[in-house]
């Protein structure tokens, strides 16, 4: 493609389709190694995406892109530097798109809640829930065709488990929001809307059940966290993320803490089978 694009005859608004796919296809591949863990090569990936987008013209998906940076830098253990670079898909993303707002909102909150800023946290994913509007036409930053109130939901309940994990102060309360936040949201991505109809969003709903299950293990309550892994293997089969399957198995380690437990000990074996499989 990027010899295509350097070597071929093309006009000018073929051109620019051209530098769109060549973009997006930057951007896949630097979420596709997120999703492995080579955070390097994602960030690689994902700055050449926002070079082509800019280049192009293109700031409203230039500012997606650093937004995405963002977020992988909040997981690779970066918080301040999340915050940084949010701040930068927000100066960069300057359009009237409210859906794109929405996204670099909660990517803000996703970086706040990394550093430990409960406060920036709370207001950032506020607004973003405030800017998503269902209603809104769904062309408007058609790239963010995923974007709904379930799945900035889920990334508030995520969040404040994040920040909970931080922090002693009030962190029984932080649980109980999150798991209440991520209950009705993973519930709603991963409930077929007609029967026997696969799960519309099963890959967003495991890597959030993780989160879920977290809370629970955190807040003590044992049965709850393996009644929710146990959804969590259920979608194994369907969802093809190296990402889903490292978050459950980094549950291992707190499972095993807690193998005095019937229901754990009960569920370990069970566990340890399906990701075996995997």
């Amino acid at each position: 493609m990027v010899d295509l694009v350097n070597h071929a005859n093309y006009d000018a608004a073929t051109g620019r389709r051209l530098l769109a796919i060549v973009a997006d296809l930057a951007q896949l591949l630097g979420w596709l190694h997120f999703d492995s863990s080579r955070y390097g090569s994602a960030e690689r990936y994902l700055l050449l995406s926002v070079g082509v987008c800019r280049a192009s013209g293109a700031s409203d998906r230039a500012a997606n892109a650093i937004g995405m940076l963002s977020y992988v830098s909040a997981f690779a253990g970066h918080g301040a530097h999340a915050v940084r670079l949010a701040e930068a898909a927000a100066a960069e993303g300057r359009s009237p798109y409210r859906r794109l707002r929405a996204r670099l909102l909660g990517r803000e909150a996703t970086a706040a809640a990394a550093d430990g800023d409960l406060s920036r946290f709370r207001r950032s994913a506020d607004r973003a829930i405030e800017a998503l509007d269902p209603g809104q036409d769904s062309a408007e930053a058609s790239f963010l065709y995923y974007l709904s109130p379930e799945q900035l939901t889920a990334e508030t309940g995520q969040g404040l488990v994040v920040l909970a994990e931080r922090t002693t102060a009030n962190r029984s309360r932080l649980l109980d929001e999150g798991i209440n936040l991520l209950t009705g949201a993973v519930t709603t991505m991963i409930t077929p809307r007609r029967a026997g109809g696969a799960p519309p969003y099963a890959r967003s709903g495991l890597l959030h059940l993780t989160f879920l299950a977290r809370a629970h293990l955190l807040r003590g309550d044992a049965p709850e966290a393996v009644a929710v892994m146990r959804v969590g293997l259920g979608l194994l089969p369907l969802v093809q993320s190296p990402r889903g399957r490292s978050y459950l198995r980094g549950l291992r380690p707190m499972l095993a803490r807690r193998s005095r437990s019937a229901p754990v000990a009960e569920f370990l074996p069970e566990f340890d089978a399906a990701l075996s499989r995997m």
